[in-house]
């Protein structure tokens, strides 16, 4: 029978067909998504979704340093993205997995999940790890700050109280509290040559004048990895949100101690040098450095600090 052609067309049908639906399949398939680049990707969303999606990136890397700076290994952002955002449709995860792993690459192979270390959220104060908040707060970064409150609960789990911890011997209340502590504050500071008002007022923030403590620690200072920490619930202001976290303090045989164990760690760590050298006399100097030198992610910490200071004597026996 002579080739009239007729078959031709078809066979043309059928391999255009065939490579339809093999593409298809590699889009679906394929670990690096596909034939579609991550550039088309993004380019393919609306600006909303590419702010929500942006959002939802920073809060992962945040949680994912998290894990990081405490030991945890044991997942990637694929990963961490389904424990955050389980309920999120899949190409959305998968899209942000792909934008963080080209943005920010781990320097790490996922592993089994080691023994928890106590270190503390020291990256928060970091300078890559602060966002400027958003002035008024969507419901997306509600709903991301809880996410990352989850798995820093996950990282961070309630503690039981430790027996070793040493009980309470504080005074409690303004009165009591300034009559109790003023002399060792006064010791400490001039050793320090910062204000006395200063290491009082930090004090008393740290531990609600007295009615806020475990294992005799009165200036907050955390364990960073040392042994014989007290863990304590406390907060962390991330991303402009006060979200909770547990984390591990110092414990002491007295508050006393706890006072002159606060100018031991002053002097022993160098980002705290601009405050240690601003001036006795120079109360604002001192606050302004301290607020910069990071002791708190607060960042009203030293304007709290100053109205307290307002109302503290200037000697002993003043009012």
């Amino acid at each position: 029978m002579p080739d009239t052609g007729l078959m031709q067309p078809m066979a043309e049908r059928n391999t255009t067909q065939r490579s339809e639906m093999l593409d298809a399949f590699r889009d679906a398939l394929a670990p690096s998504g596909g034939s579609q680049t991550l550039e088309d990707k993004l380019k393919a969303l609306t600006q909303p979704q590419r702010d929500m999606l942006l959002s939802t990136a920073k809060m992962v890397k945040m949680a994912m340093a998290g894990k990081v700076a405490t030991g945890d290994y044991s997942m990637g952002y694929a990963d961490l993205l389904a424990q955050m955002y389980g309920r999120m449709d899949i190409a959305k995860r998968q899209l942000i997995a792909e934008l963080l792993d080209e943005t920010a690459p781990l320097e790490f192979v996922p592993q089994p999940k080691p023994k928890r270390d106590e270190d503390g959220l020291s990256f928060y104060n970091r300078p890559d790890m602060q966002v400027s908040p958003r002035s008024e707060p969507s419901q997306a970064d509600d709903e991301t700050a809880s996410a990352l409150e989850a798995v820093l609960a996950e990282v961070f789990p309630e503690p039981q109280l430790k027996p070793e911890s040493q009980p309470s011997k504080v005074a409690v209340g303004k009165e009591a509290f300034l009559a109790a502590y003023t002399p060792v504050a006064k010791e400490v500071a001039n050793d320090l040559g910062i204000s006395h008002k200063i290491v009082l007022a930090q004090a008393a923030l740290e531990s609600g004048w007295g009615k806020s403590v475990k294992g005799n620690g009165l200036m907050g200072v955390k364990s960073h990895g040392e042994e014989g920490g007290v863990d304590v619930v406390t907060h962390e202001v991330v991303n402009g949100k006060r979200v909770k976290i547990t984390d591990s303090f110092r414990q002491y045989d007295t508050p006393e101690d706890s006072i002159r164990g606060y100018g031991k760690f002053l002097k022993a760590n160098s980002r705290y040098r601009h405050f240690l050298r601003a001036g006795a006399e120079n109360e604002d100097a001192q606050l302004s450095a301290l607020q910069s030198s990071g002791y708190a992610t607060d960042p009203m910490y030293s304007q709290k600090l100053k109205n307290i200071m307002k109302g503290l004597p200037d000697e002993e026996g003043e009012t």
